[in-house]
């Protein structure tokens, strides 16, 4: 299903870039990396679309090899009248954002079966500041680049555990295609229609892999933070 969907929205999404509505830096990169597996990007989170879109740069070329076309870790709030079955096919694995029992026996076998995946040279991509970036109570900015605070590392762990990539990305919008917490229809809709909501900047950032004994989960937090933040030097 996650082919068949990526086939159909992969075109559009391509006509867009040809169009310099949607650009994208570091993208040979990022191919590269999801091409040899085992990679997790991890994004800011400014609005409901980049969610949908980030997956499908890897068209056409995840139909070729599917293990670049990354999992999710959607909120288990969202898709809740779907079955685990229809998840799967998805590649979506169901996280929990609040702090209560159900949520934490959810991400702990969510974990489990992200390692299980990174084993197999699977491609995940994150959200982990806890929800839309201007919801968040605390920020870390770097220039005019801003996001909330990263909350919750688990899967930073879970990457450093089997050796997984880290590449972080840094969504870029337009304060009118951000304005007013728009759903996703209306996302789309600036998206297609909205010259003044122009361009969307997917921002690939040199991918790192957290070495050592030991995790530190706030001093990871952290570094990840100002690498999605802080704009490339150019060549």
């Amino acid at each position: 299903m996650a082919v068949l969907l990526g086939t159909l929205l992969g075109i559009p999404f391509w006509l867009l870039g040809l169009l310099r509505v949607i650009r994208i830096s570091g993208y040979w990169r990022a191919v590269d990396y999801a091409r040899r597996g085992r990679v997790l990007i991890v994004a800011n989170h400014p609005s409901l679309i980049e969610t949908f879109l980030i997956p499908l740069v890897f068209w056409p070329w995840a139909m070729l090899r599917l293990r670049m076309f990354p999992w999710s870790l959607p909120d288990k709030n969202l898709f809740k009248g779907f079955t685990p079955a229809q998840h799967e096919r998805l590649r979506c694995i169901r996280v929990g954002r609040d702090d209560t029992l159900e949520s934490r026996k959810l991400n702990w076998s969510a974990m489990k079966r992200v390692m299980e995946h990174f084993e197999r040279q699977q491609c995940f991509v994150a959200h982990l500041e806890g929800g839309r970036t201007s919801k968040q109570a605390e920020h870390v900015s770097v220039g005019p680049n801003q996001m909330g605070r990263i909350k919750n590392a688990q899967i930073l762990k879970a990457a450093w555990k089997k050796g997984a990539w880290i590449m972080p990305l840094h969504v870029k919008m337009t304060d009118d295609m951000r304005r007013d917490l728009p759903g996703f229809g209306e996302s789309l809709r600036r998206l297609l229609l909205s010259p003044k909501c122009w361009p969307i900047r997917l921002e690939f950032r040199h991918p790192y892999r957290i070495v050592g004994q030991r995790f530190d989960e706030e001093t990871e937090k952290r570094r990840l933070e100002l690498a999605i933040l802080t704009p490339e030097m150019p060549a």
